[in-house]
């Protein structure tokens, strides 16, 4: 299972998107193996274009929803603190995805490379797939 990042969904969703990112997202879809959390969700529906909805609904219908909870804030803000200690600022919707992939133990597919610096810094705790 992979937690499929807006950065990369935006590429499988774009006609002209990378091919690659296609590829990649479209196996996971078909393996039932893509997964996305309310962030990623609130990212793309405020950026989805007039006619785009019903592709991301219907993406968002084959794969996996797994909820930001309640213990996900106070673990969010603990990784900001940590985060920003070593002089890394991560966008809060991103920490947000940071935190449902360290809770999950699943990898983050996407194309932001602050998520490779934010790796380096949780460790092995936290596990990216760069595209």
């Amino acid at each position: 299972m992979k937690l499929v990042d807006s950065s990369a969904w935006v590429e499988f969703l774009r006609r002209k998107g990378d091919h690659k990112i296609k590829d990649i997202v479209a196996r996971l879809l078909q393996v039932d193996q893509a997964a996305y959390t309310c962030p990623i969700r609130f990212e793309l529906l405020s950026g989805v274009r007039s006619g785009e909805e019903s592709d991301l609904e219907q993406a968002f219908a084959l794969s996996h929803h797994f909820p930001f909870e309640q213990d996900d804030w106070r673990a969010a803000a603990q990784l900001e603190r940590q985060f920003r200690a070593k002089g890394l600022n991560v966008p809060r919707n991103d920490l947000f995805v940071v935190t449902v992939a360290m809770r999950t133990g699943m990898v983050i597919l996407c194309r932001d490379a602050h998520f490779s610096a934010a790796q380096k810094i949780a460790g092995g705790r936290l596990r990216v797939e760069q595209v």
